[in-house]
C-alpha cells in the first residue's frame, strides 16, 4: 500500500472517535483519500469547510474488485455522484501541484435550490475522492478548502468562490506581502472559483479579495493547519536508515514518522489494531513512501529484503530491518536515480525473507491511459 493520504484519514478518523465530539485540529479543508489495492473494501473520505473547521459528515463506500479495476471503479463512483449533484455550467480542471494530479471545482445545486461548492481530487498514488459543501455559497467570497495534509507537500492549493464584483484574489502571507491567485469563471456557472498555490512553509493568514479599481472588498482568515504529529514527543530510541531518521511518535496513538534533515517525509499508523490494516479490517504485507528519490516504508515481521521494481525491469534493493520499539515489523529505505512520476508509469514492491524467497508481492499498475 502506497498513500499516505489513507494513513493519515485513519488517523483522523482514530482521532475523532477517541476524543468525540471534537473535530481533530487541522482538519479543516482537507481532501482525503486512499489509494487503489487489490485487497481495497473501503472508501473513506473525510473533507472539512475551511472557515469553520468543522467535519462533514463521513460517507463509506463498499468497493471490490481487483487493482487493475481500482481506477475505472472509482471512476464510476464519481459519475453517479455527479448524476445525483450534476454541476451547475462546467467544471473548472486546474492543477493540483500537492499531488501531480488535476482537481476538478464545480457548482452544484441542492434540493432546497441553494448553490453548493464540489470538489473532485485525485492522489499521486492513485486514490481520488470528491465531496459537496453542505453550506450555500453567497456572498462576496468564500474560503472552500485546501489540499494542505501531513507530512507537508512542498506546495498547497487553497481554492473557494467569488461573486461578480471580485476581480482578483491574493494570499495575504505577511505584513503587506501577498501572493497574487488566479479567478477564473467556468461557462455556465453561478460564481466564479478563485486558486492560490503558495508553498506548503508560506503561513498565510487570510485571503483579500478587490474589485477592479482595486478596492478591498472582504478578506477571510485562514485557519492555520496543526495536527498531533507535528508537535508530538517520541516515545522510543531513533532509528537511522537509508539516510533518514524514524521514531514512533504518541498523538495519542502510535505513528511512526520518517524525518530528512529535521522535517517530516512520510507517516505509519502502527499501534496494533492499525498496522498494516486497511478500513476495511484486512491485512497488508507493505507500506511503502516515495519523495523526492527516495523510498521508504515499513513491511511485515518476516520480511528481509525489499525491491522495488520499476515499470521497464529495472530494480533498487533495500535491507528490512527489525523495529527497535518491539512492536512487530520491519523498516526498510533507500534512494533511487529515477526521474519521472513512478506511479503513473507503475511498479512494483516485492519483499524476500532471509534466505531470498519472495513472500510477498505488491502490484501498482501504470495510471497512464491503457495501462
Amino acid at each position: 500500500m502506497t498513500d499516505d493520504l489513507e494513513t493519515y484519514l485513519r488517523s483522523t478518523l482514530g482521532h475523532a472517535s477517541d476524543h468525540a465530539p471534537h473535530a481533530p485540529a487541522g482538519i479543516h479543508g482537507r481532501i482525503v483519500a486512499r489509494s487503489r489495492r487489490r485487497r481495497l473494501r473501503l472508501h473513506a473520505v473525510v473533507a472539512g469547510v475551511a472557515a469553520a473547521a468543522i467535519v462533514v459528515p463521513l460517507t463509506m463506500i463498499q468497493t471490490g474488485g481487483d487493482v487493475s479495476t481500482g481506477t475505472i471503479d472509482r471512476e464510476r463512483r464519481y459519475e453517479r455522484n455527479l448524476e445525483k449533484q450534476p454541476p451547475i455550467g462546467e467544471r473548472l480542471v486546474t492543477a493540483n501541484a500537492s499531488e501531480g494530479r488535476p482537481i476538478e471545482l464545480w457548482f452544484t445545486r441542492a434540493a432546497g435550490g441553494d448553490v453548493r461548492f464540489c470538489v473532485h481530487t485525485l492522489s499521486r498514488a492513485g486514490g481520488g475522492s470528491s465531496f459537496c459543501g453542505d453550506d450555500p455559497v453567497t456572498g462576496p467570497a468564500s474560503l472552500e478548502g485546501s489540499t494542505a495534509s501531513w507530512p507537508p507537500p512542498d506546495s498547497v492549493l487553497y481554492y473557494g468562490t467569488s461573486g461578480d464584483e471580485v476581480s482578483a484574489v491574493a494570499a495575504v502571507i505577511g505584513r503587506g506581502v501577498k501572493l497574487d491567485g488566479r479567478i477564473q469563471r467556468p461557462a455556465g456557472a453561478p460564481r466564479s472559483i478563485w486558486t492560490v498555490t503558495v508553498p506548503s512553509t508560506t503561513e498565510v493568514s487570510a485571503f483579500e479579495f478587490t474589485d477592479a479599481r482595486g478596492k478591498v472588498l472582504t478578506s477571510v482568515k485562514n485557519k492555520r493547519f496543526t495536527v498531533p504529529e507535528a508537535t508530538a514527543k517520541p516515545v522510543g530510541k531513533e532509528l537511522r536508515l537509508g539516510g533518514l531518521s524514524a521514531n514512533v511518535y504518541e498523538t495519542p496513538d502510535k505513528t511512526l514518522v520518517w524525518k530528512l534533515d529535521g522535517k517530516p517525509v512520510g507517516m505509519h499508523l502502527v499501534r496494533e489494531k492499525d498496522l498494516m490494516t486497511d478500513l476495511g479490517g484486512d491485512k497488508y504485507p507493505v507500506e511503502l513512501r516515495e519523495r523526492d528519490h527516495r523510498w521508504f516504508g515499513i513491511a511485515s515481521a518476516g520480511t528481509a529484503e525489499v525491491q522495488l521494481v520499476f515499470a521497464d525491469g529495472r530494480t533498487v534493493s533495500a535491507a528490512a530491518r527489525r523495529d527497535p520499539w518491539g512492536i512487530g515489523f520491519r523498516l526498510f529505505a533507500g534512494t533511487h536515480d529515477r526521474d519521472g512520476d513512478m506511479y503513473q508509469e507503475g511498479f512494483q514492491i516485492v519483499g524476500y525473507d532471509v534466505a531470498g524467497k519472495e513472500i510477498w508481492r505488491e502490484p501498482h499498475p501504470s495510471q497512464n491511459t491503457g495501462g
